[in-house]
């Protein structure tokens, strides 16, 4: 068993742009196949470049806020509820071009 206090962890910037901070609840090889577990804010303006992941899915749930995801070239609005997931290979980018915060809580699942 493991108990994180969210609240009391350190915000850290994410891989693919130091400005927009984290906070990961359950690191890599802690859960076998998890990558990674945590939340982000993007705030207005905030966004992360075209990528994709070999070998690994995203799954991005919407706590607050809107967001762009594009994904293969095609935009997603996304809004608070709103669940995305990302396939191994598919390039995809978000970002914030609204004037609010946009937070979400994220994983990655390892598919090698």
């Amino acid at each position: 068993m493991k108990l994180i206090h969210t609240n009391q962890l350190p915000e850290i910037g994410t891989t693919h742009n130091e400005a927009i901070k984290k906070k990961v609840f359950i690191k890599k090889e802690e859960i076998p196949k998890l990558m990674m577990f945590g939340s982000a804010t993007f705030t207005p303006g905030q966004e992360v470049d075209t990528h994709k992941h070999d070998t690994m899915c995203e799954v991005f749930y919407i706590l607050s806020g809107k967001a762009e995801f594009i994904v293969n070239s095609k935009k997603h609005n996304v809004v608070t509820g709103d669940c995305i997931t990302i396939e191994q290979g598919e390039f995809h980018s978000m970002r914030n071009p609204f004037l609010e915060d946009v937070t979400w809580v994220y994983f990655g699942i390892a598919t090698d």
